[in-house]
């Protein structure tokens, strides 16, 4: 399973950074298949590239390899679970916070609309006096 994480988060890294599977092997001195065959599993997890692609993608091999720096894989199960509360208290506290901007969002735009509305009524009404006269 640990394999099977880091083949897709090295593409998802690669591809957030930017980069093709030619670039990064380029960039790193080594083949694109070498890049092609890591991705989908048929390179070995031991490949004495894989320093050379965490530091082109700004992540330690840890990162590529676990999703985590390693203070935070050597972390205790506490500090890991407190760690892990804090994170998901930062999200929940991201989200409702976007979910208040989308609300006001949604109230402006039915005051707009609620605008728009009276406009074309008033539109409607002064050409129908022009018509008349």
């Amino acid at each position: 399973m640990p394999q099977d994480f880091f083949h897709s988060n090295l593409r998802r890294a690669r591809e957030r950074a930017g980069l093709s599977q030619s670039e990064l092997a380029e960039e790193i001195g080594i083949g694109r298949t070498t890049v092609v065959s890591l991705e989908s599993g048929k390179t070995r997890l031991f490949n004495k590239n894989l320093h050379l692609i965490a530091a082109r993608l700004h992540l330690s091999v840890e990162e590529l390899l676990c999703g985590a720096p390693a203070d935070v894989l050597l972390m205790d199960e506490p500090a890991r679970a407190e760690r892990e509360q804090a994170l998901k208290a930062d999200y929940e506290n991201r989200i409702a916070l976007l979910q208040e901007k989308l609300e006001a969002a949604n109230r402006l735009n039915e005051a707009l609309q609620g605008n728009v509305d009276s406009l074309t009524r008033s539109n409607q009404y002064l050409i129908e006096q022009l018509r008349k006269e």
